[in-house]
Parts: structure tokens; sequence; C-alpha cells
């Protein structure tokens, strides 16, 4: 295999790798320091509080204005791209992912709050599926041009109907969206679309959601927050550890917790571990009216009883824990 001289020289020694990170890292931390740049992130601090958009006007500006997002990015590429044109082999010191159609830069992250700077490349893009969210969002277009659609949902959460509106992205284009209920997707990109993105999640964001866009209906939900997710993987793995011993806390949590994805995933765990707990906690969610979980808890707990009717014998039984 052949090895580039450059990469070689790295292998055998890595201070001109860590040089080379110092050296980006220094970049930005020049670009952060420039007093415009240095309002703003001060402000998105605040935002990621939860604060409103109105709340911080020299980050609404970027988002509901003309030339402000643009100089953002421009201060942005002139510290960076410099010192990355200088050592091809530094890694930029955000964290960043590309999938070869779509790329993200994530700017800054504080408690609610994300700053991303996106690109996605130029071609046709299917949509089969729509996702929602409990954030706020805004979009900045840059750069580029792509027709695409803004989906907004109605109707009950199982099964939805999709008003869609055609938009032209391109540059000065400003957009906000409420995603528990509206999103917007780039089917056609004719040059490469860059957009400057903020988002807000909400302080106890509820599950996302995946519609089928030809039908409504609901095809997958997760959880809402990093934090929730984490605990449905750690209780997942109790479950495939089988720790019987678990089985009473996780009841608990099916009546006690407030996200519904991780309720879900108790009462899974749960079953399977220990039948009589789970189908108590089961029966206790299908006979509730208001429980939010109570259409799937109906709907499991028939498809159960069709095919081990012997859950009859203890469905009276109390929900131990």
């Amino acid at each position: 295999m052949r090895v580039h001289p450059a990469i070689a020289a790295l292998r055998r020694d890595r201070a001109p790798q860590r040089q080379a990170q110092a050296a980006v890292k220094q970049a930005c931390d020049a670009w952060c320091g420039e007093a415009s740049v240095a309002q703003v992130l001060e402000q998105f601090q605040l935002f990621g509080t939860g604060a409103s958009l109105e709340d911080c006007p020299a980050l609404d500006e970027i988002f509901t204005g003309q030339g402000r997002a643009e100089t953002l990015a421009q201060s942005l590429a002139r510290h960076l791209c410099a010192a990355m044109a200088r050592l091809p082999f530094a890694h930029p010191p955000f964290r960043h992912g590309f999938d070869g159609r779509a790329s993200t830069l994530l700017l800054a992250k504080s408690g609610r709050a994300q700053l991303l700077l996106q690109a996605r490349e130029p071609g046709r893009f299917d949509f089969p599926c729509a996702t929602f969210s409990d954030a706020l969002r805004y979009d900045a277009t840059l750069a580029g041009e792509a027709q695409a659609r803004i989906l907004r949902i109605r109707g009950p959460r199982e099964r939805v109907r999709f008003a869609e509106e055609e938009v032209v992205l391109r540059p000065g284009v400003r957009l906000g969206f409420d995603c528990t209920s509206e999103t917007v997707l780039a089917h056609e990109v004719s040059r490469r679309l860059v957009t400057l993105r903020l988002l807000q999640a909400s302080e106890n964001p509820q599950p996302g959601r995946e519609y089928c866009r030809q039908t409504g209906e609901l095809l997958h939900q997760s959880a809402g927050s990093l934090a929730t997710s984490r605990r449905e993987m750690m209780v997942a793995l109790l479950g495939r550890m089988e720790c019987g011993e678990a089985a009473p806390i996780m009841a608990v949590m099916v009546r006690t917790e407030s996200d519904e994805s991780l309720r879900w995933q108790c009462l899974r765990e749960c079953l399977a571990l220990d039948s009589e707990a789970g189908f108590a906690a089961l029966s206790a969610i299908a006979a509730s009216g208001i429980d939010p979980l109570g259409d799937p808890a109906r709907a499991l707990r028939t498809q159960l009883i069709d095919d081990h009717p012997q859950l009859l014998q203890v469905e009276a039984a109390p929900c131990r824990g």
C-alpha cells in the first residue's frame, strides 16, 4: 500500500499533528474573539437557557434580518480556511460530519441550543418520510439554490394530514419553524445549498416522530432528549441482561416518568422480564382515558391476549413496585 510521504511523516512524529490542531483551534478562538461574533455567542448562551429569539437582538438579526448571517460565516471562513490551507491535515475543531451528500459543522452548543452550518450537495433528494421534533428552528440561507417544500401537519398524532407549500431557497431567505408541526424538505438542489441553522429544544422535549408522507401514518418515535435516550439504552441493556430484579423498578417508571418514549421502553422490558407485573402495568395504561399511551397500550394488550390468552388470569393483579 502506498502511503503519502506527508502521512508517513505524521505517523512517525505526532507533534506536527498536535501543532496543526492547536493552530486551527487558535484560528477559531480568534473568530470567537471578534466583537460582533462574541456578542452573538454571548446571546446564544442566553438563548440556550430558553430565552426567546426576540430577547437576543444580535442573534435575532442573524435569522430575521439581512447581511449579518453572511458576515458571521465569512468571518469564520476567513479565520478557519486560512489555517486549514496552511495545514491540510488538520481537522475542524467543531463536531462535524459528511455522508457524501450533506455535511454539518456544530459551531456552538449551549444548554438547549445549537448553532450549525450545513451544506447539501446538488442533486435530487427523495423524502418518503418526514420527521418532527419538539424544538424551534431558524434557517438563514447563505449560498446556493434549491426547490423545497414546507410541510405542516394536522390531525391526530397517530395519522396526520400534510399541507405543503413550495418555496425556493436562495441567499437571503430566512425561515422559522415550530418543529412539532413544521419542517422543510429540499428535494432538488441546483447549487450547493449552505444554511446557518439555529435550534432550541423544548425544556422537556416530547418524542420525535417520523411519518409516512404518502399515508400520514406514524412510523417511528424516538426519545426527545439525549438524557432520555441514555436512560432508554440503560433499560434496554437491563432487559438484554435478563435482570429480573429490575422489573419492579421499571413498573414504577411506567407510572411515574413523564417522557412517553421512556415509559414505553420500560413497559416493553418489564413485560419481557416479568409478565405479571408488565401486563398489570399495561392494563392500567389501557384502562386510562387520559394517558397519552392509552391507544398503543390497548392495541398491544389486545394483541398479547390474542397470542397468550393465559394473560387474562393476571389482568386484575396489582402492578407491583
